[in-house]
């Protein structure tokens, strides 16, 4: 078990980095890692719990850079999706909904690289509406960065402002499903495995910040589309 918690903690290291760059990929890395050497539940509990430490932490890096009405609009009906998708994960087929995100994700993200923008005005039942579904797969299968990461470079976004933005509403999302795998059982405290959790969060995030002031706009745009793409392949492959 130790050896096994040791992989996990370097693969969240590598994944923390990845993720702090183009705003998610933590969870999308990590799930299928924790899959191998923990049951399913409890993978996505530890994997919960890592990202919350994380997106919290950098919610505090770019706390200046937060679009609050953004964030608003999107987390109040996340949040309360969020724990409908955490109550259900044991009874609907997270595979299908998965590989469906997937598809989406690569038309979106091959649309995008080939130099085509959708923008759209972040304002409005929009925002609102795609806060309810990043909340729902949040707390389904636990790898809900992607779709959120997708709506968020629609809003043309200048890049702190995009990255600040999606961690608070990572932050508010996160809070209430980890939250709710805990009050489940699906998650359990230990002082000790928080805090090395924690520990290696926060590495990461440090690591991943200094790396991202090095991107120019374009360049960190195109990093998060190639992300989103690779996201949706691995996706739709399962």
């Amino acid at each position: 078990m130790a050896s096994s918690f040791l992989i996990f903690l370097t693969a969240a290291f590598g994944a923390e980095v990845l993720g702090t760059i183009v705003g998610f990929g933590s969870s999308t890395i990590l799930v299928p890692v924790a899959t191998v050497f923990f049951d399913i539940k409890t993978a996505i509990g530890l994997v919960g719990l890592f990202h919350f430490f994380g997106v919290a932490f950098k919610g505090f890096l770019w706390r200046r850079s937060v679009n609050w009405r953004i964030v608003a609009s999107f987390a109040s009906l996340g949040v309360l999706f969020s724990f409908l998708g955490a109550y259900l994960i044991a009874y609907l087929p997270a595979e299908i909904v998965l590989r469906s995100l997937g598809v989406f994700l690569v038309i979106y993200s091959l649309y995008s690289l080939t130099g085509h923008r959708l923008t759209f005005p972040p304002k409005g039942w929009l925002v609102v509406g795609a806060g309810g579904l990043d909340g729902f797969l949040a707390g389904l299968i636990g790898t809900a960065g992607a779709l959120r990461t997708a709506f968020l470079s629609s809003f043309n976004l200048q890049k702190n402002e995009f990255l600040g933005t999606s961690f608070a509403v990572a932050f508010f999302v996160d809070l209430t499903r980890v939250a709710t795998y805990w009050g489940s059982g699906v998650l359990e405290f230990d002082l000790g495995v928080w805090s090395v959790i924690l520990a290696v969060a926060v590495a990461g995030s440090l690591v991943g910040r200094k790396l991202v002031f090095k991107l120019h706009r374009e360049t960190f745009y195109k990093a998060v589309y190639l992300a989103l793409l690779l996201a949706g392949v691995k996706f739709i492959l399962g």
